[in-house]
């Protein structure tokens, strides 16, 4: 089993207190911004956790659309559904490595401060561009920099102490091998974005 989960389920109850969730609001909703979501879409945030980014979400998407959030932490997905919406979410307790949706499900992909905890990113993100529709967009959004989070998880330590997210290059070879398209990567202090869309 992958240590990251014990990691992940031993710290969700404390982790949005941690992770100070109510003072980022503003920088959440920002974060959301940029992902295009119109009213009516279908979203999959991949490595929910608590669900920080899922109010933002469901207001995106409104009443016609569809949020579905998955993590392979059960006790992160308990403590994201203690959470109020405007637009209950389906939780799915899964892993990235074997997402369980067919091909073509979903307008957008998200995924945030969850990519540099995956094993096997090449698997990660052939299987989240595999669930997207065509022309449809995957985002993997922090709100730290490449090098902020390098230097967090080094002092976090455990399990998560090497996850890092590859350089601007590798993440762009990763996410044209993936089958992505006008990929787009944005890398400053208190920032990273990286974009493609499904051709």
């Amino acid at each position: 089993m992958d240590p990251r989960k014990s990691f992940f389920d031993d710290a969700a109850s404390d982790w949005d207190v941690l992770l100070a969730r109510d003072m980022r609001a503003d920088k959440l909703r920002d974060v959301v911004g940029r992902f295009a979501i119109r009213g009516g879409d279908s979203i999959l945030d991949v490595g929910t956790g608590t669900g920080v980014l899922l109010p933002f979400l469901g207001k995106a998407v409104g009443p016609t659309g569809t949020l579905v959030a998955i993590d392979f932490s059960l006790k992160m997905l308990k403590t994201a559904a203690s959470h109020a919406f405007d637009i209950l979410p389906a939780f799915l307790n899964a892993g990235v490595g074997a997402i369980p949706f067919k091909a073509n499900s979903f307008d957008r992909v998200t995924c945030f401060s969850a990519f540099p905890h995956f094993p096997d990113k090449v698997k990660a993100l052939d299987e989240m561009v595999r669930v997207l529709k065509t022309k449809g967009a995957l985002f993997i959004a922090h709100l730290h920099s490449i090098e902020e989070i390098a230097e967090l998880h080094r002092g976090v330590g455990g399990s998560v102490r090497g996850d890092r997210l590859p350089d601007r290059g590798a993440m762009a070879h990763l996410m044209s091998e993936a089958g992505l398209t006008g990929v787009e990567i944005e890398n400053e202090p208190g920032k990273f974005l990286a974009l493609g869309r499904k051709s």
